[in-house]
């Protein structure tokens, strides 16, 4: 069977379903801005349109966005490079399981890096209404752990002035990833968000092995908010 335009009808049935499913979408949306009495604005992009989203998420005080699925990862908007040239923090979301609640306790991923100081100051909002926070300090060696002791410290301080009930961990890497770390710590805590600077290193050298960053976003089952 074909269409009236001449294509295969099968070639056309899944942009009939993304068209439908993008129209669901929209009523959701201002379904949800009419309920809570809210402004916004519906912008429909393709996922070759990642400059323009990159351009719209500059102008925003938050970008969410749904971890990408083995799936769809060669056709989705890349969550690094939205992080790396929005300038702005970006929440990753699961692509499996519900989040009901985002930002009622908390893992913090410190390092004492840029990154990660404009990481907290980016989730403040969410960390004032949290009921927990847990800043969380993971080095190789004992040497790293006492170097970075003094900095977190100061920032659970920082956050306790701001009224936010944190407290500092720490603990050896050992032979795990960090982010395996991090992600097993957020489990036994309960936590339903993370919060992390992004690609602290040259991102070719982050491209070429890897490093935390990527992984958390790769294998995060938690959101995890991030900012470079």
């Amino acid at each position: 069977m074909r269409t009236a335009t001449g294509e295969p009808a099968s070639a056309s049935l899944p942009i009939s379903r993304e068209a439908e499913r993008a129209e669901q979408v929209e009523e959701l949306f201002r379904t949800d801005l009419r309920a809570y009495g809210i402004g916004g604005e519906w912008q429909l992009l393709s996922p070759g349109d990642t400059g323009i989203f990159i351009d719209l998420a500059k102008s925003f005080d938050l970008t969410i966005l749904g971890q990408l699925s083995p799936e769809i990862r060669s056709t989705g908007f890349r969550p690094d490079e939205i992080i790396i040239a929005a300038g702005r923090p970006v929440m990753v979301v699961p692509y499996a399981g519900i989040f009901e609640q985002v930002g009622a306790r908390v893992l913090v991923a410190w390092d004492g890096t840029r990154e990660a100081a404009r990481a907290v100051s980016d989730a403040l909002p969410l960390l004032k209404n949290a009921e927990a926070v847990t800043v969380m300090c993971v080095a190789a060696r004992e040497r790293s752990l006492a170097e970075h002791r003094p900095s977190v410290e100061r920032i659970v301080d920082h956050l306790r002035r701001h009224g936010i009930a944190a407290r500092a961990e720490e603990t050896l890497q050992a032979d795990l990833r960090i982010s395996d770390i991090l992600l097993s710590r957020a489990a036994d805590l309960a936590v339903d968000l993370i919060v992390a600077g992004a690609y602290h290193h040259f991102q070719l050298r982050e491209a070429l092995i890897g490093g935390v960053s990527r992984e958390l976003l790769d294998h995060a089952t938690v959101p995890v908010l991030m900012s470079h």
